[in-house]
């Protein structure tokens, strides 16, 4: 019997509504580490009696952790269950939590980072590939959906709560409150029974071993601007592909990146967190310097795409399951498009800035949403979801941190005029259009 079958069958029997929102419940919760951060660095800082200049890495090993664990634990969870890998990452999350927040010194707390990065590679892409297991193809696009939701409400709240924590608690709060939402997750999670095929093949240890540090030293190029880890990550470029070639179970198809439809997936995923994190990144600035608007009151500003691409991932669900994929995405890329283009071209008011914002925003949330997860999906076998839609988070996590390093090159010349941000627009909505083009040229 297929693998998707049997899982789909086994959920109807353990109330379908409830094993999505134990999955979801995780995006929740990874989701909201990533905002909750923010507000109690200074404090963090202060306790481990560090300059500003350290806070930075508390993000950077977050970020490449994340990217390191989630196509190894994407694979493992292909090999030995959803449930099993969902419950590991569940664990580990917790366990990091711990660690970062009765940490001892500021090693020990990057450490619990890494442990808690590690976690959420664990929950990310495998919900995605469970949620589509559950769901037949029509209704796949409406469930998928549900991730953007989750993710983005629990990225706005992020901020808000460890605000809220900070003014009233001690900072280890902020890592403490995974505690019991990590209970509840695996108290729901236990209740479930799954079903999976098992894979006799030997598991790709080598492949693993490479990808891994390919990853690490494309990243660390990325955020430590050093053409040294980009020559280390080409250098063992090679070796890797010659590795999965030849293993009977690789960690990494290399069909993917040779596959004109999985390619072109695969680049859309990470252009679609470069344009993302650029304008998260840039649009505080634009308002700070265009509309003269206070550190503080800028950052608000940022409130209507982000509300915005909420909404767009709920709608966009819905459109996928009514429209098809393929036509979705090519609306989010049309849109998005259109709000950079605004943003380069419309004049600097604050009613016009929100209203582009916001229609950006929409853009972006589909684009993010259920779309790329239901191409990715079709594109391969049902028993290898849990792998590709990993390396579709992978390239947006890729994405995400090379977008606020190439858009850092503007900033200089984005606070003294309006030539610089206009530049970074123009280039947001470029990158659109080749996200436009991307989806146009997939086939059916």
């Amino acid at each position: 019997m297929n693998t998707q079958v049997v899982q789909t069958s086994k959920v109807k029997e353990l109330s379908r509504p409830l094993v999505m929102f134990t999955f979801l419940l995780g995006i929740f919760m990874g989701a909201l580490d990533h905002g909750i951060v923010g507000p109690a660095l200074s404090s963090i800082l202060s306790a481990y009696q560090l300059s500003s200049s350290w806070g930075v890495w508390s993000f950077t090993m977050y970020t490449l952790f994340f990217a390191v664990s989630i196509p190894v634990l994407g694979k493992l969870s292909d090999r030995f269950g959803r449930k099993q890998i969902f419950t590991f990452g569940i664990v580990t999350f917790a366990v990091g939590s711990i660690l970062a927040a009765f940490a001892p010194n500021f090693s020990l707390f990057l450490f619990g980072r890494a442990v808690q990065a590690i976690g959420t590679g664990g929950i990310f892409p495998i919900t995605a590939a469970q949620i589509a297991a559950m769901y037949p193809p029509e209704r796949r696009g409406k469930a998928l959906g549900l991730i953007g939701v989750f993710f983005g409400i629990g990225t706005i709240l992020g901020p808000v709560i460890g605000g809220g924590i900070v003014a009233y608690l001690p900072w280890q709060w902020i890592f403490l409150i995974n505690i019991p939402i990590s209970l509840v997750i695996l108290v729901m999670i236990a209740r479930f029974r799954t079903q999976h095929e098992v894979v006799k093949k030997p598991v790709d240890i080598a492949g693993i071993v490479i990808l891994t540090l390919l990853i690490v030293s494309v990243m660390l190029g990325i955020t430590q601007k050093s053409g040294w880890y980009i020559v280390a990550a080409l250098a063992l470029l090679p070796v890797f592909i010659v590795i999965e070639r030849k293993h009977q179970d690789p960690v990494l198809n290399v069909k993917y990146f040779t596959g004109s439809k999985t390619l072109a997936l695969l680049i859309s995923s990470l252009l679609s967190g470069f344009v993302m994190a650029t304008a998260m990144n840039l649009m505080p600035l634009y308002a700070e310097t265009l509309l003269g608007l206070t550190k503080g009151l800028s950052g608000l500003t940022v409130a209507p795409m982000a509300a915005a691409s909420v909404i767009a991932s709920l709608a966009a669900g819905f459109l996928t399951d009514k429209m098809g994929a393929k036509k979705v995405l090519l609306l989010g890329f049309v849109i998005t498009a259109l709000g950079a283009l605004s943003l380069a071209l419309m004049p600097a008011v604050l009613i016009v800035y929100l209203v582009t914002l916001a229609l950006m925003g929409f853009g972006i949330g589909i684009i993010i949403g259920a779309p790329l997860n239901v191409l990715m999906i079709q594109a391969v076998e049902p028993k290898k979801t849990g792998a590709a839609v990993g390396y579709l988070s992978l390239f947006r996590s890729l994405g995400s941190t090379l977008g606020p390093t190439v858009a850092g090159q503007f900033l200089s010349a984005a606070a003294q005029g309006f030539t610089g941000l206009y530049m970074v627009s123009a280039a947001a909505s470029v990158l659109s259009v080749l996200l436009l083009l991307g989806a146009a040229s997939l086939r059916r």
